[in-house]
């Protein structure tokens, strides 16, 4: 029989699988003092505390939206589904720089509710977020947000009016590959499949 559980080193690489992809929502300062609403991809993010509930992603330095971050105290992540998969991809492209991105995708921008940060009006969930540190690594500097308030769709909910993926249909990123996933399919409940083992015999 073949063995089919080796394991083969790709040296070290930032691969986790999969990304939750976020657009991140920042204003930026224009050369007339003008607040302009500005987004840009990001794929670096992940929950980093139950109380407060708070967040982290990961923003290059040279990137417009981590000087606005810094100088807002504020920004949102709006999570796309695939239905605006080619502006996504844009967003993660191009700069602010070289134009304005939410006039380039035709996406809206909205003034958020609790932070001063705009959201994309067309992502089934909005999450706004208070700066509360930054922690510089490498090339990156980590934005630890405070949740303020989650948005989602409500034909995204259940009778239980909790979120319902396959309504939600988020996107992944797979980082060395560089492609786009969907969710996916549901597997099992947290929380419950482990007890199986726990209630299980011992040999």
């Amino acid at each position: 029989m073949p063995q089919t559980n080796i394991l083969k080193s790709i040296g070290p690489q930032n691969f986790v699988l999969p990304c939750p992809i976020f657009l991140v929502g920042s204003y930026h300062t224009d050369a007339n003092g003008k607040k302009v609403p500005n987004i840009m991809t990001a794929a670096w993010g992940c929950p980093c505390s139950a109380q407060p509930p708070a967040i982290t992603v990961a923003v290059r330095g040279s990137r417009q939206t981590h000087k606005a971050i810094l100088k807002y105290k504020a920004f949102t992540l709006s999570i796309p589904d695939s239905k605006i998969l080619p502006e996504v991809d844009y967003c993660g492209i191009f700069s602010a720089a070289q134009g304005n991105k939410f006039d380039r995708t035709k996406l809206t921008p909205v003034p958020a509710e609790h932070v001063d940060a705009p959201y994309v009006q067309e992502c089934p969930v909005v999450i706004e977020l208070t700066l509360m540190k930054s922690c510089d690594v490498g090339t990156h500097t980590l934005y630890i947000g405070e949740i303020m308030d989650v948005k989602i769709r409500e034909s995204a909910l259940n009778a239980e009016g909790l979120p319902n993926p396959k309504d939600l249909d988020v996107l992944a990123y797979i980082p060395m590959l560089r492609e786009y996933w969907g969710l996916g399919e549901f597997k099992a409940k947290a929380f419950g499949i482990g007890k199986t083992i726990a209630a299980s015999k011992i040999d």
